[in-house]
């Protein structure tokens, strides 16, 4: 590594280029920032040209690129700096003599005869690269998108430059201006050799404001593995536009968590600050020669994000009966089994295993899930037990998952029949996060040919949380023993669009407010008379059996 005192303008001196990588942020300063700039900029201007301005870091490596045309360098660090320094070379060119503009287009701006690709001094990444291509090169500075990055900064120091005076009051000099940039700016610039390790520059940056994403640390570290070019058909620009850029369109904040669950799937157990960490060693033992290999694994990526969408977005899913079972686990709202899942649809997609016994995987995993959430077992243990599930042999799938999940007991058991009714009878539900999900499940086993909207459906509690005297006299006998100790259970919880309008009124007056229900599970509510703890457990046991019919038995 080498650092050394520079002004910024050696960035665009000689024949070179200075590269954005792709997977780099797009131009973000603001009028905050070109204000700032300009303003230090003017210190030196009434100095003269022996003040100096120091802007900071900049950092940069040789680029992978094909032995021909000019030197390349990836930008690491300094791209705001520097993209902003160049589009204000493009007002000054735009706005002095001749020949000065001439100097400033074929010393600063363009590697003078040579190919297009070469042809830029300094190229942004891709989202800005036609902008600044049409200022820099055409000379052409889009009169509608004065709002847009690259074209408001012209505008604005445009806008210095025709406007501003100095201390004397005189308009200011633009050919002045010009030698104060390129005397008084300076930067340390940081030159990475072939043998310092640029991925750790990575690690140590911020993007955006904020710490690199586990995610971003990926991105950089398989992307610099590649050749880099700005052409279209460029080994690094072909490998993001095929690979890596559809991951983050579908995934975008969940790319993070995908990668991990991906790690996950051939049974490591990864923590959430050690995806990159897991994917670097992974690829490390891969020769830099061996590209295809590494592009194997981007591949690889890929395909199983196509899986990992569906989980996080259902209705992608073909197949109802999978469909269903994968909004099921959405809606309950656990990742745990993701690792597992991958490895299942994987198979599918090998036709190792068919859609049925797919759909029968994921209903056991939901049973698996729901059981343990109505038995009230701790879920501390579920990541690496499903990690150590998604090892299954890719042939009978269904009978090995089953035959597994049996044999795990303590906190990691399949609660078995008899623990799950009497969990189901007797213990408090309402306010654990599966049971409303659990209360939709059993009013839609009811298949009703036009089936309620529950999506504003509520937890109502037909023995109301807060007793009153009404209340009391409905009980009878030992009231605050029968609502301590049945209130919060399924036999007396339903779902209901008239929650507020309920409260603790009297069971009578309750009935009415949900005469005109359509949901099934209020029907057997309206046929009582009252209700006291023999409703409620007989009301229990009756959806005990739906739901010992939904979510099977291990």
């Amino acid at each position: 590594m080498e650092a050394s005192p520079a002004r910024v303008i050696q960035y665009f001196n000689g024949e070179k280029q200075n590269l954005i990588p792709l997977f780099q942020r797009p131009y973000t300063w603001t009028q905050n920032n070109w204000q700032t700039l300009w303003d230090d900029l003017m210190v030196q201007y009434e100095e003269g040209d022996k003040g100096i301005h120091f802007m900071g870091a900049i950092v940069s490596v040789p680029a992978r690129s094909t032995p021909v045309g000019v030197s390349k360098y990836l930008i690491i660090d300094g791209q705001q700096r520097l993209a902003t320094v160049s589009i204000l070379l493009c007002v000054l060119r735009d706005n002095l003599d001749s020949n000065s503009a001439s100097r400033i287009h074929e010393v600063y701006l363009t590697n003078k005869f040579r190919d297009l690709e070469d042809t830029l001094k300094f190229v942004p990444t891709q989202a800005d690269r036609d902008m600044y291509r049409a200022i820099a090169l055409d000379r052409l500075v889009p009169e509608n998108k004065k709002d847009v990055g690259m074209v408001a900064a012209y505008h604005f120091f445009q806008n210095k430059l025709l406007n501003s005076t100095d201390v004397n009051g005189d308009p200011v000099n633009i050919a002045k201006v010009l030698i104060t940039l390129e005397q008084c700016l300076q930067v340390v610039m940081i030159n990475l050799g072939e043998d310092d390790d640029p991925y750790l520059i990575f690690e140590s940056l911020n993007f955006k404001g904020e710490p690199l994403t586990q995610a971003d640390l990926v991105r950089n570290y398989l992307l610099m593995r590649f050749r880099h070019s700005i052409s279209p058909d460029g080994e690094q620009e072909r490998v993001y536009s095929k690979y890596w850029d559809p991951l983050e369109s579908t995934l975008k904040s969940s790319l993070t968590e995908f990668l991990r669950h991906y790690m996950m799937k051939d049974g490591s157990d990864i923590k959430k600050g050690g995806i990159y960490a897991a994917i670097r060693t992974r690829l490390n033992s891969i020769d830099f020669k061996e590209i295809k290999r590494v592009e194997d694994e981007v591949c690889s990526m890929q395909r199983f994000e196509t899986f990992y969408a569906k989980f996080l977005f259902p209705e992608q899913e073909e197949a109802t009966s999978i469909r269903n079972r994968l909004q099921n686990l959405k809606d309950i709202n656990i990742t745990t089994p993701y690792p597992l899942l991958l490895r299942l649809f994987d198979a599918r997609y090998n036709e190792d295993i068919s859609d049925v016994e797919l759909e029968k995987c994921l209903g056991l995993v939901e049973s698996f899930v729901v059981r343990r959430a109505v038995c009230g077992v701790p879920t501390n243990s579920l990541n690496k037990l499903f990690i150590q599930l998604a090892k299954f042999r890719n042939t009978d799938c269904f009978q090995s998952l089953q035959r597994s999940l049996s044999l795990f007991s303590g906190n990691l058991r399949f609660p078995l029949d008899d623990e799950f009714a009497s969990a189901f009878m007797n213990q408090p539900q309402y306010g654990r996060g599966s049971t409303r999900f659990i209360l939709c499940c059993l009013e839609k086993s009811f298949k009703h040919k036009e089936p309620v909207d529950l999506s504003t459906a509520t937890i109502e509690h037909v023995l109301p949380q807060t007793l009153n005297h009404e209340w009391k006299n409905e009980l009878g006998s030992e009231p605050e023993k029968v609502h301590n100790m049945l209130v919060d259970t399924f036999g007396n919880l339903t779902l209901t669009g008239y929650n507020p309008e309920m409260g603790n009124i009297p069971f009578l007056e309750k009935k009415v407010k949900l005469e005109n229900t359509h949901i099934e599970l209020n029907r057997w509510i309206l046929q009582q008379t009252n209700w006291q703890a023999a409703q409620i457990k007989e009301r229990a046991e009756k959806l005990l059996l739906i739901a010992k019919n939904i979510w099977m038995s291990p």
